[in-house]
């Protein structure tokens, strides 16, 4: 039943006289009729999903029992296209009773606003008081990663930018300094949160590592040298400044790496040349070698390495640019110091254990051991607390050559177009990323595009068509994330940016053919294995999760509800591309964090059903079902995840729910809840 003392009405036609927050009621549902979302893609079996065209999406509620009679009889559903109930009403501090805020109207009236990305506004009464209620809408497939940077850094364009779409916020440790608040807290990390509070959403947090960077050393000239082609030119470690014949590389486990008819890339590619030869100096004096298997001494200081280079691009060399060898293992890690105190950061910031990110990213990995040592290092951070998912980003060949045994160790891989296409050639970028997604697909791993998707767009308002064509190409090849880095860190228009790219995910199905070429939608229809998870499938969930799929394709259902504690049964059930949106519904909030990262689920943790499954097992209670379902139900429609009441869900889960152990149920109901589709009726305590 509703709180004493709250009214909770629909809106009525607007007679003469009418109050100025219901105009601005009208003006607003007006405006963000053109934001109405209709879901189109293939699933396991071609078919569209969802409703026509344009189609205007009303979200429903929980339909509430009479006044004074918590078990009065069921209302009748509505007709079908029938505007649904009113939300519930907010309680005293500005949020509906289940957590969502009640924004102002005045903010749905700013410029901004046309980008964001939100449920058709409900008014909520309360008293005298009139507001917007606002929810953020979730239903697209491909999830949206965006960079923070000094044009997003404040509280307000952060929650700007997860109203227009943004689903895991990037934090660039290359830029971002140890900042903290009073408290200890990382003040971006609490503005994230406090946005999550504020609405409800689980909103995931990916910490970018920095990564060694080789750079050369500084010139005579501060404008640098010129370089020709075929000119000769010299690395060393002599510290004494560089001239038109040689300069400084501090870095001596590259010059010991290199043997003649190696590569060097300088200035992210504008400059290259090819090692013709290398040598040491000793005792004074320069002697060449084939490779530094010959050097007298491991010892750099008494045995300085070197390599000579022709120049093979030509162009201005300058102070401090950064020094790529594309076909060199380098004996060294890709975690330096500077990520070993970031990585300590990000680990011990969560009060009370809790975490403070939700992914971890690698830079540079060359081969599995790197992501091994990253897990060895967060692990003594952690403990035996929950850790955070690990992501190695691939922007070097070696890597793509150690793909499969980098992704026996990681959670998921970035793939980072900017570094990998100045180590290759720019022409094999493109099919480079299909492989590397595919074989993330094959490996159950989450896969995110990355770099340049809308590179105009930092200073111009519109994209591209060949940049838009990117964007819809990495959808396409299957990926779960794509990402935004100097467009939103940096950039002149972040909000248009995030919009655009949304709009284009929006064009896409919700999920597409992953892992195989033949046209099959997945690893039942393809004759091929499923590829194993992370958490190993049990002897029922892997049936049931592949039952929901196949209900949800011969059903036509327009979501799937799944009942998860851990996560794995999620993981599991995106493998199978059901091709409509998955609502998680987690115990936890660290397990909708991490899981919003991956393509079509969206989670949730609602206060009511986490309370009665913090109570299971005390005192002989435990959580029925059907109140389970029933509240999912109404969480779906609340999201805009389905159209109507009738719209068909599949409900997967454990019973006892969350607890762990093989899912063990599978139900068809419909989007208005066992309540009305079955005539269940709800418990005064369920």
């Amino acid at each position: 039943s509703r709180p004493p003392g709250v009214v909770a009405r629909a809106p009525e036609p607007r007679a003469a006289g009418a109050s100025a927050a219901m105009g601005r009621w009208d003006g607003q549902v007006a405006a963000l009729a053109c934001a109405a979302f209709c879901w189109a893609g293939a699933g396991r079996r071609p078919r569209k999903l969802g409703g026509a065209p344009g189609r205007r999406r009303v979200v429903g509620v929980r339909p509430l029992a009479a006044e004074g009679n918590a078990t009065a009889a069921p209302r009748p559903p509505p007709a079908p296209g029938a505007l649904s109930e009113p939300m519930v009403a907010r309680d005293g501090g500005g949020h509906d009773r289940h957590g969502s805020p009640a924004i102002d109207a005045r903010l749905l009236q700013e410029p901004w606003a046309v980008n964001a990305d939100i449920v058709e506004p409900q008014l909520v009464k309360n008293a005298d008081d009139s507001e917007i209620k606002m929810v953020r809408r979730s239903g697209k497939g491909v999830k949206q990663v965006a960079t923070l940077g000094p044009k997003c850094w404040d509280k307000e364009m952060i929650r700007k930018l997860f109203l227009c779409g943004v689903d895991v916020f990037r934090l660039n440790f290359s830029h971002k300094e140890h900042e903290t608040d009073k408290e200890g807290n990382d003040i971006l990390v609490k503005h994230i949160r406090d946005i999550e509070a504020e609405y409800n959403h689980p909103i995931g947090i990916l910490a970018d590592l920095q990564g060694p960077k080789q750079r050369c050393g500084a010139f005579e000239d501060e404008a640098g040298v010129q370089l020709d082609i075929r000119q000769q030119f010299r690395f060393d470690l002599d510290p004494t400044l560089g001239n038109s014949r040689r300069v400084c590389l501090p870095h001596p486990e590259i010059l010991t790496a290199l043997t003649p008819g190696k590569t060097l890339l300088i200035d992210d590619g504008k400059i290259k040349m090819r090692v013709v030869r290398c040598g040491y100096t000793w005792n004074g004096e320069d002697v060449y070698v084939g490779s530094s298997a010959e050097r007298p001494s491991n010892d750099s200081n008494e045995c300085r390495p070197f390599v000579e280079c022709e120049v093979v691009v030509g162009g201005r060399l300058l102070a401090r640019k950064g020094v790529n060898t594309p076909d060199v293992v380098l004996d060294m890690s890709p975690i330096t110091p500077k990520d070993e105190r970031d990585i300590e950061y990000v680990c011990k910031q969560g009060k009370g254990g809790k975490q403070c990110v939700d992914w971890i990213a690698l830079s540079f990995v060359q081969g599995p051991a790197d992501m091994q040592r990253l897990k060895e290092l967060v692990k003594a951070h952690r403990g035996d607390l929950e850790l955070p998912r690990l992501i190695a980003k691939i922007e070097k060949p070696v890597a793509v050559d150690t793909l499969s045994g980098i992704l026996e160790h990681s959670d998921g891989v970035m793939v980072a177009r900017g570094d990998l296409g100045v180590e290759m050639s720019p022409e094999e970028v493109p099919y480079v990323q299909k492989r590397i997604i595919r074989m993330a697909n094959e490996a159950a791993k989450t896969v995110i595009v990355a770099t340049q998707m809308l590179e105009s767009m930092i200073k111009n308002d519109a994209p591209t068509r060949a940049e838009c064509s990117d964007v819809a190409n990495a959808i396409l090849d299957g990926c779960d994330a794509v990402m935004l880095s100097g467009e939103t860190a940096a950039g002149d228009h972040p909000l248009e940016c995030v919009a655009v790219q949304r709009r284009i995910i929006q064009k896409a199905p919700i999920s597409v053919k992953r892992a195989d070429g033949d046209g099959a939608t997945s690893p039942a229809e393809s004759g091929k294995a499923a590829p194993e998870v992370k958490a190993a499938a049990d002897r029922t969930t892997k049936p049931v999760v592949a039952a929901a799929a196949d209900l949800a394709a011969e059903t036509a259902a327009k979501a799937i509800i799944c009942f998860t504690e851990s996560g794995s049964s999620v993981v599991q059930l995106v493998n199978q591309n059901p091709g409509v949106p998955i609502l998680a519904v987690c115990r936890h909030i660290e397990t909708g964090r991490w899981l919003s990262l991956l393509r079509g689920v969206y989670a949730t943790l609602d206060s009511q059903i986490k309370a009665k499954a913090d109570k299971q097992g005390k005192k002989g209670e435990s959580m029925r079902f059907s109140w389970a379902v029933e509240e999912a139900c109404r969480i779906l429609r609340e999201k805009g995840m389905v159209a109507d009441g009738s719209d068909s869900v599949v409900v997967i889960g454990r019973s006892p729910l969350f607890t762990l152990g093989e899912h063990n149920s599978l139900q068809l109901t419909e989007a208005r809840g066992p309540h009305l589709t079955v005539g269940w009726t709800a418990p005064t305590t369920p």
